[in-house]
């Protein structure tokens, strides 16, 4: 338990983003492919440009015992820093030797069962992190179409997460118009994500403390930079590190993304325990939500992991809730309904929890925190919708 009784995060196994490689590849990731704490990401080469290789936690490399492994590994070890798990179909003599002196982090040789496979890789990914425990949630707020309300979302939520006791860490990922630093009411900060990200030397936990920006509702912030070309500097291997370390400090890390599918979004995406997907009930962004959910069915984010939020509810002209889940063909998860305050807050630089706690958009959004953090079951219905039809599906709750 928290203190004060509040009921703490339910402990996250962690996603370990492995990249495989190897000639053997394919039939590791159908081995594989169900799993939840692996993010898979197949690799052809130096010449493959899809996969972002530099933020790979661990490479699974996947070989037949013939095959001139020591010419492999050391191809890997100039693409990548990440340790390197060797899975050998078949075995040949002085292999243990082989594997000792190009310093794998393990060796195994196929068939196994997911299990060990996956023990391998995720210990390899932990001894590789210093032994950190991943114990904390990772909450990534997004959508795909700016003026959605994503931001006082994810600001609102990391304060009321804040106020149930939970050491939580606010991160703007919208690395070139981040407003984060506008709506909490900061003035210019002096020390932003970008300034941590190119800061010299390894990024430690020690390091993390001197770059957050502590509010005065105890939040800890990481802003995004001040200037848009800056952003573009921070390059995903960084993001990653910011994330796996902070993962080790805090109970919560609330991520707020720019509303598009970029390298930064995509790389805390491999790293996020669930998404709140932001939309408002108008034809643009429900369109654009659609395509966001096509979007991460291709690219392997467990779609039970996604909660779709029906923001600014009730607002004139707006469809129902009823009518934006037919619209984007997922059931609504939570609704935040249309406040006045919200804008108000906004402008006066207080969050909307701090600023009217008994407001609407308050009161709905602490729901929903209790939901995530398991004192709430049901979300929210839709006041002024006619329940003319059983929900097609219902999406898991977002606790495990």
């Amino acid at each position: 338990m928290a203190a004060n009784g509040s009921a703490p995060l339910l402990p996250a196994r962690g996603r370990v983003v492995v990249l495989v490689s190897g000639g053997e590849r394919e039939q590791v990731m159908e081995h594989l492919g169900g799993r939840r704490d692996l993010v898979l990401r197949p690799y052809g080469g130096p010449g493959d440009s899809r996969v972002p290789i530099e933020s790979a936690d661990v490479v699974l490399h996947v070989a037949r015992a013939e095959s001139p492994i020591a010419n492999e590994v050391a191809a890997l070890r100039e693409q990548t820093s990440a340790p390197i798990v060797l899975a050998l179909v078949g075995a040949r003599a002085g292999l243990v030797d082989e594997a000792l002196e190009a310093s794998l982090a393990d060796m195994l040789i196929l068939p196994q069962p997911p299990d060990v496979v996956a023990f391998s890789l995720r210990k390899a990914a932990r001894d590789r992190a210093g032994g950190q425990a991943k114990l904390s949630r990772t909450i990534m707020v997004s959508s795909t179409k700016g003026g959605t309300g994503k931001t006082s979302v994810a600001v609102n939520l990391a304060v009321a997460l804040t106020q149930l006791r939970l050491r939580t860490l606010l991160v703007d990922l919208d690395v070139q118009f981040g407003d984060v630093g506008i709506v909490l009411g900061l003035d210019r900060p002096t020390k932003t994500l970008h300034d941590l990200t190119a800061s010299p030397g390894e990024l430690d936990a020690e390091k993390l403390r001197g770059y957050v920006v502590k509010h005065q509702s105890g939040l800890h912030i990481l802003p995004a930079p001040l200037r848009p070309e800056v952003g573009e500097a921070i390059d995903a291997t960084r993001i990653a590190a910011v994330l796996q370390v902070a993962r080790s400090m805090y109970d919560a890390i609330v991520v707020d993304t720019a509303p598009l599918f970029d390298g930064p979004m995509l790389t805390a995406l491999d790293r996020s325990d669930q998404l709140l997907l932001v939309s408002t009930p108008d034809v643009p962004s429900m369109k654009n939500i659609r395509l966001a959910f096509q979007t991460l069915e291709l690219l392997g984010f467990p779609l039970e992991r996604v909660a779709l939020v029906a923001n600014r509810a009730g607002m004139a002209g707006g469809a129902t809730v009823s009518e934006m889940s037919d619209t984007i063909g997922r059931d609504v998860r939570f609704v935040l309904p249309d406040d006045p305050g919200v804008p108000t807050s906004i402008n006066s630089g207080v969050p909307a929890m701090m600023l009217e706690p008994r407001g609407r958009f308050p009161k709905a959004l602490k729901a929903l925190v209790d939901t995530l953090v398991g004192r709430g079951a049901a979300p929210f219905d839709d006041p002024s919708a006619e329940r003319s039809r059983e929900r097609k599906r219902r999406l898991p709750g977002l606790t495990r």
